[in-house]
């Protein structure tokens, strides 16, 4: 019953997201909408509300816990499909798939086995559609064609107890993810167009939660929860500015 109702779940999402679009005009880019806030500029409220929604289209795209991204007219979403994880861009007007890819995804184990699906969003930016899977794979396809520009296994095997559960982050052309599992992890940033490293924090393995952007006295860096602590590192060179523990993760 609950994988079922994570794929109804993943089919609905786009329409109420399209339907909600097409009053402010929008992109909702990645995770919690442009800036990681969930906040929505230029906003106006109708003068009434409907009393029901009625659905535009509908298209079946996979289990998981994954928002999908809007851009311009493109709907892009990540989820599973059997034994497969699956990107796919469809035109939001419509639902119609422009492009699918698609790879083999890890077995989902222990506890976490009643929820094979990803649990990470996709992030759109500079015609790139960034996605994390359940086994760490991260993943960078062209917007456009659904290509593959770069697939990157950094830590294989190594994952924390439930499975990866955070959103990569696009900032200063680079993609920048926390990857590794219970013993330890790194956040690494990645060149966006080419996969080559840029820089990596090695530290604390990954926790559930999608880092942030804070900028303090001129210097832009990226909030991170991990599985010990709270961090901050530069977005520049990855240095860590400082760091404070938490409660352990599971």
């Amino acid at each position: 019953m609950r994988n079922a109702s994570r794929w109804i779940v993943a089919v609905l999402a786009g329409v109420i997201l399209v339907g909600a679009t097409s009053a402010f005009a929008q992109d909702w880019p990645q995770w919690r909408g442009a800036n990681r806030e969930g906040k929505v500029e230029g906003f106006k409220a109708p003068e009434k509300w409907p009393t029901t929604l009625a659905p535009k289209w509908k298209a079946t795209v996979g289990t998981g816990d994954a928002t999908p991204a809007l851009v311009g007219d493109k709907l892009y979403v990540f989820g599973r499909q059997g034994e497969d994880e699956v990107s796919l861009c469809l035109n939001a007007a419509d639902g119609k798939e422009v492009w699918k890819d698609k790879y083999a995804a890890q077995a989902v184990t222990g506890a976490a086995g009643r929820h094979p699906g990803p649990r990470s969003s996709p992030t759109v930016a500079d015609g790139k559609v960034i996605t994390l899977g359940v086994g760490g794979i991260l993943s960078c396809l062209d917007a456009a064609t659904g290509k593959v520009v770069w697939r990157k296994d950094e830590f294989s095997k190594a994952l924390p107890q439930f499975f990866t559960g955070m959103s990569p982050i696009i900032v200063d052309g680079m993609c920048i993810a926390h990857l590794g599992g219970r013993d330890g992890g790194s956040i690494v940033a990645f060149d966006l167009a080419a996969g080559a490293q840029k820089w990596k924090w090695t530290g604390d393995g990954p926790a559930y939660a999608s880092p942030v952007l804070m900028t303090v006295d001129g210097t832009k860096s990226l909030v991170v929860q991990t599985d010990k602590s709270l961090v901050g590192v530069a977005v520049a060179d990855g240095k860590l500015l400082w760091q404070i523990p938490a409660a352990p993760c599971a």
